[in-house]
C-alpha cells in the first residue's frame, strides 16, 4: 500500500500547487477578470479545498487507526471531504453549463448567461451541498431517502449532463471542421492567400474551449461511474464494494482536481498565456540572479 500514499500525496501536491496558481493568476491578473474566469475561479477554489482536506484527513485517519483500531470514526473525513467534492462537482458543472451555451449557442449567450445569472448560479452551487448534505450530515440527520436524493443530483444527474454536453459539443467540434474545410476550399478557388488569420483564429479558439470543456467532463464522468456504482451496492445493498475499488475511487478523486487546473494551462487560451508570461518572468528573474552572483564572484576583493 506504500504507493497508495506515495501517488496519493504527489496528486496532493499537485492539486494544491496547480489550483492555487490558478487562482493565484485569475485575481492578479486583471485582463483575466472575466465572466469566464470567475467560473474557473470558483471551480479552482474548490478544488484547492479537495486537495488541502481529502487525502491529508485521509491519511489521518488511517494514523489514527494504527493507534487505536477499534476507534476508527470515518464520519469527520466523509463530512469534510464528500463537502468539497460536491462543492467542486457543483461548480463543475455550472462552468459546463455555461461554457455549453458559449459553443453551442454562442448567438444566445450573453442573454442567457448574464453575468447577474453567473452570480446566482455560482452562489447556489456552494449553497446546494451545503444545504444538502454538509447540515443533515453534520446534524446527524439519517434518511435514506434524502441520501438517494442527493446521490441522484450530485452525481447522477451531473453525469447524465455531462454525457449529453460531450454528445452536443463532439457534433459542433465536427461541424467546425466541415466548415472551416469548406471556407478554405473556397479561398483556393477564389485564388486567395492559403491561411485567413482572422478564420484560423476563430477556429482554433472554438475548438479549444470545446476540447477544455470535454476533457474535464471525461474526467468527471470515469471519476463518478466508480463513485455512483458504490452507492447504489451501499444503498440498496445490491452487491459488496472492495477495498481495491475504495482505492480507485479516492485516486480519481484526487486526479480529477489534480487535472483541472492543468487542462485549463494547457487549452484555456488566456489563462495559458498568463502562465506562459509568468514562467517566462521567472526564467528572467533567475538569470538576472544568476548573472548577479558570476559578477559578484569574478569582481577582485
Amino acid at each position: 500500500m506504500w504507493w497508495f500514499w506515495l501517488l496519493g500525496w504527489f496528486l496532493t501536491i499537485v492539486t494544491v500547487i496547480g489550483n492555487g496558481t490558478v487562482i493565484s493568476l485569475i485575481i492578479g491578473i486583471h485582463r483575466l477578470h472575466n465572466t469566464a474566469n470567475w467560473l474557473v475561479l470558483a471551480l479552482a477554489f474548490a478544488d484547492l479545498f479537495v486537495g488541502l482536506t481529502f487525502f491529508p484527513l485521509l491519511f489521518a485517519m488511517k494514523i489514527d487507526s494504527l493507534n487505536d483500531p477499534d476507534h476508527e470514526n470515518v464520519d469527520p473525513f466523509f463530512l469534510v471531504s464528500r463537502t468539497f467534492l460536491y462543492f467542486s462537482a457543483t461548480n463543475l458543472f455550472v462552468m459546463i453549463v455555461d461554457r455549453y451555451f458559449a459553443i453551442v449557442h454562442p448567438l444566445r449567450y450573453l442573454s442567457i448567461m448574464s453575468p447577474k445569472v453567473i452570480k446566482i448560479a455560482i452562489t447556489m452551487a456552494w449553497i446546494l451541498p451545503a444545504a444538502l448534505f454538509t447540515l443533515p450530515r453534520g446534524l446527524h440527520v439519517r434518511n435514506r431517502y434524502l441520501l438517494v436524493f442527493r446521490v441522484f443530483v450530485f452525481q447522477v444527474v451531473t453525469a447524465i449532463v455531462f454525457v449529453f454536453v460531450a454528445c452536443r459539443i463532439f457534433c459542433i467540434l465536427r461541424k467546425i471542421s466541415e466548415r472551416r474545410s469548406k471556407i478554405f476550399a473556397q479561398l483556393r478557388f477564389n485564388h486567395a492567400p492559403k491561411y485567413s488569420p482572422t478564420v484560423l483564429r476563430s477556429s482554433k479558439e472554438s475548438k479549444a474551449a470545446a476540447k477544455m470543456t470535454m476533457a474535464i467532463m471525461f474526467l468527471f464522468i470515469i471519476c463518478y461511474v466508480f463513485e455512483n456504482y458504490k452507492c447504489v451496492c451501499f444503498v440498496f445493498e445490491l452487491c459488496e464494494t472492495t477495498a481495491s475499488l475504495d482505492i480507485a475511487i479516492d485516486l480519481l478523486f484526487l486526479i480529477n482536481s489534480a487535472s483541472n487546473p492543468i487542462v485549463y494551462a494547457f487549452l484555456k487560451r488566456d489563462v495559458r498565456a498568463a502562465f506562459q508570461s509568468l514562467l517566462a518572468r521567472r526564467k528572467v528573474h533567475v538569470q538576472n540572479i544568476s548573472t548577479g552572483r558570476e559578477m559578484t564572484s569574478s569582481t577582485p576583493s
